[in-house]
């Protein structure tokens, strides 16, 4: 008779009374049990770092977009030698080029592989009696989630996580009209 055939008969001549006393396999269903939460909640806490990681990109592409708009928006025509208009082009430059460089190969910007729908908003309240009011910015993406297991526990079942942000400066008007000035009302 051979080892193998004698283990089987073994086996099943114990039945189910000798089953809770085998105990092969009991150290990887352990491992399977404990290792899985563990797995996910690393996987979560990577995620969230990420988002995190993209918050501070965007928040820093925020100011930078900020500071452009408050000396590039003209949208009230009271900056002098200033192109006229909200100037939105060169804003959102500003801003894409806050992000990060861009892959010579494609022309995109490597911050596209992780963020879409990219929007910019310019909001200009200077006027020409004040010169100085507020220019506000705001930024809004869509961060796309990739850590395996984190995606979905942390971004949900889109598997994006919306990052918005707004910030504000006074405009750089001129209130003077000798040499040039603000051109209100022309």
């Amino acid at each position: 008779m051979s080892a193998a055939m004698s283990k089987r008969q073994s086996l099943q001549g114990r039945g189910v009374r000798g089953f809770h006393r085998d105990r092969r396999g009991a150290v990887l269903v352990e491992f399977i049990v404990a290792f899985m939460p563990l797995m996910i909640t690393f996987s979560s806490f990577a995620q969230m770092a990420q988002i995190v990681t993209a918050r501070l990109m965007l928040r820093h592409a925020t100011v930078v977009g900020a500071r452009a708009a408050s000396v590039i928006s003209n949208a009230n025509n009271n900056t002098p030698d200033q192109k006229q208009g909200n100037n939105q082009d060169e804003i959102k430059a500003a801003v894409i080029a806050a992000l990060g460089p861009t892959d010579p190969k494609t022309g995109l910007g490597l911050w596209e592989k992780t963020m879409g729908d990219l929007t910019v908003d310019v909001n200009d309240q200077s006027s020409c009696d004040d010169p100085y009011g507020l220019v506000t910015v705001r930024v809004r993406a869509n961060y796309r989630c990739a850590v395996p297991f984190g995606n979905r526990l942390v971004c949900g079942l889109t598997g994006t996580h919306p990052i918005d942000d707004q910030l504000g400066f006074p405009h750089q008007g001129a209130r003077y009209a000798d040499g040039g000035g603000a051109k209100c009302g022309n």
